[in-house]
């Protein structure tokens, strides 16, 4: 009787666990039949936007015109406290204002292009200036079926959609992967894309490489009013241990 019980389980168990298929879980499944590389010249340089902060630094031989570039609390700069980053506002316009040099248009430019206009502007007064610039509010936000969503912080000035995953823990198993939503903001405009993925072309999107306040949206799958539920967690596992004890039983027959 035991063995005409367990039987059909077996038979059930086997159906089921062929039906949950890992290529739902995991990423570039088309990766074995894709070959060749990405080139980084590709690579989109992040375009400085209004609202974005700057920090600028002047560095030359004479420290006391130094300290004149580079005043320890300029009156233009958002002051670094209660998790707000020091340097230069870009306003509305475009503009930032640093201090002796005056106004500079920065919008749609690169942190590098900023560096070489406003060094190409010191060369008319001050020998061997050296300038660097870099963003310093550069975040993006992680929402929907993943472990710790949330806004996170990117200390250089590139970071991928895997990367802000990764920050995030990593999509839940109930995640979609195939159409995952970034929106970005150009020029106050929003822009939407999908990514899929599973597929290894992505990897060449404009939108692999994230933007300065892009958004990242992972929708939920169908199952995911089960993810709460432990049972369906450990399904794999239960149902691995259950085909087991049944193939045991059998054997022991």
């Amino acid at each position: 009787m035991g063995f005409k019980f367990s039987l059909p389980l077996i038979i059930l168990f086997v159906i089921f666990t062929g039906c949950i298929g890992t290529k739902k879980i995991t990423y570039f499944n088309d990766i074995a039949a894709a070959t060749g590389a990405d080139s980084v010249n590709r690579l989109q340089q992040l375009r400085i936007q209004p609202g974005d902060v700057l920090q600028v630094t002047i560095t030359t031989m004479d420290k006391e015109v130094s300290q004149i570039f580079n005043p320890t609390l300029p009156t233009t700069a958002i002051a670094a406290g209660n998790g707000i980053e020091e340097g230069y506002l870009v306003d509305s316009t475009g503009h930032i204002t640093l201090p002796v040099i005056g106004t500079v248009y920065v919008k749609d430019k690169t942190t590098t292009g900023i560096s070489q206009e406003i060094s190409a502007e010191l060369d008319k007064t001050v020998r061997n200036a050296y300038v660097s610039t870099r963003l310093v509010n550069f975040r993006v936000s992680v929402i929907g079926d993943v472990a710790h969503p949330g806004s996170f912080r990117i200390g250089a000035e590139r970071a991928s959609v895997l990367d802000a995953l990764s920050m995030a823990g990593d999509l839940n198993v109930t995640a979609r992967r195939d159409d995952i939503m970034i929106i970005r903001e150009v020029n106050g405009v929003k822009n939407y894309t999908t990514l899929n993925l599973n597929d290894s072309r992505m990897l060449s999107s404009p939108y692999y490489y994230l933007a300065n306040n892009d958004v990242i949206y992972v929708k939920p799958g169908a199952n995911r009013k089960f993810g709460a539920s432990k049972t369906v967690v450990l399904l794999p596992a239960i149902i691995g241990v259950a085909s087991l004890i049944a193939t045991i039983l059998l054997l022991n027959k």
